[in-house]
């Protein structure tokens, strides 16, 4: 198991992407905290799955875009856990689009607190956490943000979105610097389109491709389908263990080509994290 003992925190993990990964951890020996804005039965059931994987969990119900709830979030974690040695900033607002002549400062503020201040304080206290494990001898850890292919081209209607996912590519190359010495790696992951959209059959996701009604994708994704979150999931795995330990400040584009096509129509590149 790569990331067997291991503690992760993810945040937005009530399903998709977020779940994703925290199950994916699970599979792969991490116990787990997740950490959403909602408490409802989505949630509960990805603390299930991580149950079902044969490793701890705990729900933490937060909002990460205020420094009095990101304390108290840790606060709870560490006395769940002991520790922490990955965290995973995946929190996003539901409603990503927002015209620029339309857009009011009330969803400006939103966006740039939940989606950029709260990735990067979040990050902080992780970072001062793991530096104080490694003067105790467990030195290190794993810091990743989900970034997104908007932070490298601009679509309709995603001004707010694109400047916070943009962002975190250059946020993550200062922590690259400033704890490198302390063997913390920071990273983030741009997906493209990720079809979150639960199968009838109560499965964790889809059959990549099957659930996918846009044929249109085959026009300007390269890999000619949607992705699911077990994509994004597996990037994640690398950058958290042992295989990502040399990847440090980057941005991994995880878009089956997306980025490399043509121009999509109607904002099917969406993600919803």
């Amino acid at each position: 198991m790569l990331l067997s003992g291991k503690k992760a925190l993810v945040t937005g993990a009530r399903k998709g992407i977020g779940r994703g990964i925290a199950v994916r951890f699970a599979r792969e020996g991490a116990d787990v905290g997740i950490a959403d804005i909602v408490d409802d039965e989505e949630t509960r059931r990805t603390v299930e799955l991580i149950e079902a994987e044969g490793r701890k969990s705990s729900l933490h119900i937060a909002d990460v875009s205020k420094t009095s709830e990101i304390s108290r979030l840790f606060d709870e974690f560490l006395a769940e856990h002991g520790r922490i040695d990955i965290l995973v900033n995946n929190a996003i607002m539901p409603d990503q689009s927002a015209g620029f002549v339309e857009m009011s400062e009330a969803y400006w503020d939103r966006m740039i607190d939940l989606t950029l201040k709260g990735y990067f304080f979040m990050s902080q206290r992780a970072a001062k956490e793991m530096v104080k494990q490694g003067a105790s001898g467990e030195k290190g850890g794993r810091i990743v943000s989900l970034s997104s292919v908007h932070g490298y081209r601009a679509w309709p209607d995603d001004t707010a979105y694109g400047i916070c996912k943009a962002g975190l590519k250059r946020m993550v190359k200062s922590m690259s610097l400033d704890l490198a010495g302390h063997g913390i790696t920071s990273n983030c992951i741009a997906p493209g389109y990720i079809d979150n959209r639960l199968p009838d059959d109560g499965a964790l996701e889809a059959a990549p491709g099957t659930i996918d009604e846009l044929p249109r994708l085959a026009g300007f994704v390269g890999s000619a389908r949607g992705g699911v979150p077990s994509d994004i999931a597996s990037m994640a795995l690398v950058l958290c263990s042992e295989l990502g330990d040399y990847v440090n400040g980057e941005t991994i584009v995880v878009d089956g080509g997306l980025l490399a096509g043509g121009t999509p129509d109607s904002g099917a590149d969406r993600h919803d994290e």
